[in-house]
């Protein structure tokens, strides 16, 4: 992706605790072994360097590379702790092609690896127990926009039960219509949870990204 420095606009949450980051698409959240120097903690380490911030960077919530949204960083070791240990309320917005079986409803069906591959996750009676909720909330152009919220928080979770319900998200090819590996329709816009200092409530929001809103308005 191009070049990227982390800025004001990208910033949806901080306090000497937290720093809650609207990530863009195409970006890891954490370096690998193979990718160092432009994911989402290499730009916060910077951001700590340029605003003489010196506290940790540890990651409560991690998205799909392709997946835009919220991210949670916790500044030090036992705020990581105590957010693992509460539920954070997690919704997304996403786009799909393809009409909802009904306008609301719950999926709840296990998910596993599936067999022949290290990254695709399949419906299957031997995984671990998943559960999401959908709700549509309008269709325009023949593309429909679907708020959907999670309860559990397997690997390719949204995209495995969309696809199970026979509505892969808009340009999905793991998981829809084959082909490269592109920018799926999947945008994390909501988290709510108790602040594990003040113990006061947050909810923190962003609006659809401008490359999705493009697609259905």
């Amino acid at each position: 992706m191009a070049a990227f420095r982390l800025d004001p606009a990208h910033i949806a949450y901080e306090d000497d605790y937290l720093l809650i980051l609207d990530k863009p698409a195409g970006m890891l959240v954490h370096p690998t072994t193979y990718e160092r120097g432009t994911t989402l903690y290499d730009y916060v380490a910077e951001y700590y360097g340029r605003k003489g911030i010196t506290a940790d960077i540890h990651p409560v919530s991690r998205l799909d590379r392709n997946t835009s949204g919220l991210v949670i960083f916790a500044k030090e070791p036992i705020i990581q702790y105590w957010l693992s240990k509460q539920h954070i309320q997690k919704e997304y917005l996403a786009l799909t092609a393809h009409h909802l079986p009904q306008k609301e409803g719950i999926i709840e069906a296990p998910i596993a690896r599936t067999p022949d591959s290290i990254i695709k996750r399949c419906v299957s009676p031997e995984g671990k127990y998943a559960k999401t909720a959908y709700k549509h909330l309008l269709t325009n152009k023949g593309i429909s926009l679907v708020q959907l919220q999670l309860f559990t928080g397997r690997t390719h979770q949204i995209r495995v039960h969309m696809a199970y319900i026979g509505c892969p998200l808009y340009n999905d090819n793991l998981y829809g219509t084959p082909g490269p590996q592109a920018r799926h329709a999947l945008h994390a816009y909501k988290l709510a949870f108790k602040h594990p200092v003040g113990d006061f409530p947050l909810e923190i929001t962003r609006d659809l990204p401008e490359d999705l809103h493009k697609i259905i308005y």
